[in-house]
């Protein structure tokens, strides 16, 4: 059983972070990309994760279970 304390070393726009499990939410990797969303709507910004040979997208109020390594790109939606 993983520890649910457990630290894990990700890297969010290619900077590395420290940050606990055992799982990180959409808001929480725009929190460690450094991004001030207060009072912006959500939909506005993008989150892409990799590990390994698997890839996804994280939308407002989803989260996915850590793994050391994990790679997040967040920013700014092209969208309009």
């Amino acid at each position: 059983m993983k520890d649910p304390e457990k630290d894990f070393q990700i890297f969010v726009n290619t900077k590395p972070r420290k940050v606990p499990g055992p799982s990180i939410s959409f808001e929480q990797v725009l929190a460690e990309a450094g991004l001030n969303t207060a009072g912006q709507d959500l939909n506005l910004y993008d989150v892409e994760w990799v590990h390994g040979n698997r890839a996804g997208t994280l939308t407002p109020g989803q989260s996915v279970p850590l793994e050391n390594g994990m790679r997040f790109d967040a920013g700014k939606s092209n969208r309009s």
